[in-house]
């Protein structure tokens, strides 16, 4: 390997965690680009983070690392979850739950030691070319004369034509902008190991539908002051093999001034673990590893920009976005950052594309982590508010009806209308009803699934386009979830997860390349606000001429258009792109 000083790379990585081993595999795998990382630490290291959600499965085969992490030893395959806060009903569900009871097939994750699944994703992105330098701290970037220089310290410098900052939440680079609060809960993880613990799986009653089986689920089992999880890990312990369980638990850091909370001692930790319903039953002949622990801030936080075209640089991973690990997203939203961004690095490079279709590639980026992020939020949130109904003597409750932390915006509203909060996560937190109505009203999704409603305008006002708003090609990231021969998608083709390298080829990529797009947009910048659409799926240019036209009420609009077109124009009304019709 020669060294990075000679060099001017293609693209250039900071962080070796699983988003930025993804993206060089892949890009050395399917480019020609030059491509390193610059990663801190020296691997094998510890992560928090042990549990992952099935949407890893396809990214990670289509990485090629996929045949790598199932022949070692680091994971045990995860068949769902289970949420408890309320003991008397425990709510389970598989992957795709709803999918699953319609054809059977069973959408599986894993959970895993992580310091040996990222380094196994590491190892992977070497051996697919790309250069890795283990303990090169990034410093800082500049961009200068179309490159960007990256300041090592003592190592010197690398100097990069595209710089992707993949190093986690708590990184500055040049895009950072300012990192807003995603939730009002500042909370604290506080975890360590155990063994002796018993298989979750094994619990009785009706509800876990994972017993029969013998699958294994994450358990998250909430008490007052907030939830503990329980995963397991296969580890080392004293030179053997052995799955321990991570036990770790999420608080507000309040509640730790209590001596009688101090969740970083031995005896308390472990006896609080045990006063938790379900949960003591798990641990009742469990031993910790060791009695030194690892704690983590829990902050939800977005960075101000995730791209910049003009920079040429891109933030995946936490180093993007990061928000609370109930339901085991990080490297699920590490992964698909990877995917998109090996789309945009290769349209970068491509010369047949226009500089502004790049840019407008690039800003479906920013605007699509964002809405992401913003919406899943407010699906945590509303968890806390659940936990609080439970328990009113939760540190939580006085947090009920406050404030949001952000303001709702029209991309968080595109985001709950679009689906952006998984279906999954919303039957658990319904506790199956899938209904927003069953959940307590002082809750964030609650709060901004009412908000919704009342934005719509009455069925009887004539409604036209504002007079600023027009439509314009754009380009996309966001790939189809269907093609006319029938392929789909993995998460929609069952046979897939009984051999995911097998029918490879029978799915379509989570993001095959740039689609051609259009979008609603204002014309003289009173918003940055944009609406997207497919126009063969969506029909927005004809949704368009009606609405110039003004001759409809929204009720008549309502009743005449097809879904896909009511969709879209909802989300118009919700990006405050429509308006009543002056009467004379």
């Amino acid at each position: 390997m020669s060294d990075y000083r000679d060099k001017v790379y293609d693209v250039a990585i900071m962080g070796g965690g699983p988003a930025g081993a993804t993206l060089a595999a892949r890009l050395c795998r399917e480019t020609k680009l030059s491509v390193a990382i610059f990663e801190q630490e020296f691997f094998p290291r510890d992560h928090i983070g042990e549990t992952f959600v099935h949407t890893i499965v396809p990214s990670l085969q289509e990485s090629d690392a996929l045949g790598k992490v199932l022949a070692s030893e680091c994971y045990v395959k995860k068949g769902g979850g289970f949420y408890s806060w309320d003991p008397k009903q425990p709510w389970a569900t598989y992957f795709e739950h709803a999918l699953h009871e319609r054809d059977g097939y069973l959408r599986w994750a894993i959970h895993c030691n992580r310091s040996e699944f990222d380094h196994i994703l590491l190892d992977h992105a070497r051996d697919s070319g790309a250069e890795i330098y283990e303990g090169t701290p990034v410093n800082g970037v500049s961009r200068h004369d179309g490159l960007t220089t990256l300041d090592l310290g003592i190592h010197g410098e690398a100097r990069c034509k595209i710089f992707v900052n993949g190093s986690g939440r708590a990184s500055s680079t040049t895009i950072t902008g300012e990192r807003q609060f995603l939730s009002r809960h500042r909370n604290i993880a506080i975890w360590n190991h155990v063994v002796g613990g018993r298989p979750a799986q094994t619990l009785p009653g009706e509800w876990n539908i994972f017993r029969e089986k013998d699958l294994s689920p994450v358990g998250s089992l909430a008490f007052e002051d907030g939830w503990f999880w329980y995963i397991p890990v296969p580890k080392i312990v004293q030179g053997k093999r052995v799955v321990t369980y991570s036990l770790g638990v999420v608080t507000d850091p309040s509640v730790l001034s209590d001596p009688k909370k101090r969740f970083t001692d031995p005896r308390i930790f472990m006896d609080t673990a045990r006063r938790v319903p379900l949960l003591g039953e798990l641990l009742k002949d469990a031993q910790l590893v060791s009695d030194k622990f690892m704690t983590a801030p829990n902050y939800s936080r977005i960075s101000g920009r995730m791209c910049d075209w003009d920079k040429r640089e891109i933030r995946i991973g936490d180093a993007a976005y990061f928000v609370d690990p109930l339901f085991s997203s990080g490297v699920h939203f590490a992964l698909q950052h990877a995917g998109m961004a090996v789309v945009m690095i290769k349209a970068a490079f491509d010369d047949g594309m226009s500089e502004a279709m790049k840019r407008e590639l690039w800003e479906d980026y920013q605007e699509t982590l964002d809405a992401v992020a913003r919406g899943f939020a407010l699906g945590i949130d509303q968890w806390y508010t659940e936990i609080a109904r439970d328990n009113p003597s939760s540190v939580y409750w006085k947090h009920r009806g406050g404030e949001p932390t952000f303001v709702t915006r029209a991309d968080t509203f595109q985001a709950l209308v679009n689906g952006q909060i998984h279906g999954d996560l919303i039957q658990v937190i319904t506790k199956g009803t899938n209904s927003v109505n069953s959940l307590g009203k002082e809750g964030a999704l609650r709060r901004t699934h009412d908000e919704i409603a009342q934005r719509e305008p009455p069925s009887s006002a004539r409604v036209r386009l504002k007079r600023n708003v027009d439509v314009k090609p754009s380009m996309t990231l966001e790939g189809p979830a269907m093609t006319p021969d029938g392929k789909v998608i993995p998460f929609l083709h069952g046979p897939y997860w009984d051999d995911p390298q097998k029918h490879a080829k029978d799915v379509l990529q989570l993001f095959p390349g740039p689609r051609g797009c259009h979008r609603f947009h204002f014309t003289d910048g009173e918003s940055n606000i944009k609406v997207k659409f497919i126009d063969a799926e969506h029909k927005g240019l004809d949704l368009a001429e009606r609405l110039k036209g003004g001759q409809y009420t929204y009720g008549q609009l309502k009743e005449q258009l097809p879904g896909p077109q009511q969709h879209l124009l909802l989300l118009t009304v919700l990006s405050d792109m429509v308006e009543p019709v002056p009467t004379t």
